[in-house]
């Protein structure tokens, strides 16, 4: 199937091959093989690889000089080992880790096929691989642009849905009066939860992407800080579905603590409601997203929760109940902790960008 990542590195490798066939200058096919080399989904990625081709490039080219010229007295094989020995050896110390690859092609290549014209061959091969490099990156910016930040606040914003999704099913699952308003509510499983896992695992993968977008110190962009601060109230959420879940209501004594699942009911879809706000500025962001302009309101019931646990009635239930719904009702409080800690996060740091 195409994609817009392929239909890019097509164009961008045509229009490479292209001009550099139009130029005249020899060896134009290192152009399109950079450009193939070096495409990825994001700018960030293009980079990294990119930098490491050139790197690469350069090394391999001093070394195959160095080599041809000064270990003429050996045998061709033993010297060519040796020189790919010590191209191993320094892209380790550099920590290269594609890079010696393309480093062992071009002191192969010259030293077998181009042996007779090193000195035109290796400037022509290191520009257009420059050029291909160059190009690359320039489309991944004009092109569909396929930014990493534009991809990780994407990913937040799906699993933000996700998350109020399920504080909207787990209200359902507490309290008839949620589950009337709430159609079509999915059951709450172990399933859930480790889906919602592993899309955070997924927005994490795409950090380094992002920090090669941001350029010098990019720990300390606004960028990232926002991001930190998504993941970890995220984070801190997604362990709420997950207790929750581990620890489901029981059907002992329903009448005597209905008022207190009503409270947590009427926090989660209070809770859930305040998530769709921040999926919304995330997704209609221009630049980095603005928090909501209206924070977290809880619900009367909630505030009013410290009367109905001194109620008689809610004190003779069940002691395993009990227990129960002051678990339930903890995670909650954490949850709407974290939902505060984070919009006053997000103010704060878009405050001193």
């Amino acid at each position: 199937m195409i994609n817009r990542n392929g239909l890019r590195t097509a164009f961008t490798a045509g229009l490479g091959n292209a001009f550099a066939s139009l130029s005249g200058v020899g060896d134009s096919q290192y152009v399109s093989l950079a450009v193939l080399a070096v495409s990825t989904g994001t700018y960030g990625g293009a980079l990294a690889l990119g930098s490491q081709r050139l790197l690469g490039t350069a090394l391999g080219s001093v070394l195959l000089l160095i080599g041809y010229e000064g270990l003429r007295g050996l045998p061709m094989p033993l010297a060519l080992a040796l020189t790919l020995g010590a191209l191993r050896l320094l892209g380790g110390l550099l920590k290269l880790q594609v890079g010696y690859k393309v480093g062992g092609i071009v002191i192969v290549m010259g030293w077998l096929v181009h042996e007779g014209g090193l000195a035109s061959w290796i400037p022509i091969r290191f520009f257009w691989t420059s050029f291909g490099v160059l190009i690359t990156l320039l489309g991944l910016r004009l092109f569909w642009p396929a930014r990493g930040l534009d991809t990780s606040m994407t990913q937040v914003a799906g699993l933000l849905g996700q998350l109020q999704s399920c504080f909207c099913d787990l209200a359902a699952r507490v309290d008839p009066a949620a589950a009337d308003q709430g159609e079509g509510a999915d059951p709450i499983g172990i399933g859930r939860y480790r889906a919602l896992r592993n899309q955070l695992v997924a927005i994490r993968r795409q950090r380094p992407a992002l920090l090669q977008e941001l350029g010098t110190l990019p720990e300390r962009h606004p960028a990232t800080l926002l991001m930190d601060n998504f993941e970890a109230t995220a984070s801190r959420l997604i362990t709420l579905v997950g207790g929750l879940v581990r620890e489901p209501p029981t059907l002992q004594d329903p009448q005597m603590v209905v008022q207190l699942h009503r409270a947590e009911a009427e926090l989660l879809q209070a809770m859930a409601g305040q998530l769709g706000q921040w999926e919304r500025q995330i997704r209609a962001r221009r630049g980095l997203p603005k928090p909501p302009e209206t924070g977290l309101e809880a619900p009367r019931s909630w505030q009013e929760l410290g009367q109905e646990l001194n109620d008689p009635n809610a004190n003779s239930a069940s002691l395993e109940r009990l227990a129960r719904i002051a678990s339930r009702l903890m995670l909650c409080r954490q949850a709407e902790q974290a939902i505060r800690n984070g919009e006053a996060n997000w103010a704060a740091i878009l405050g001193r960008s």
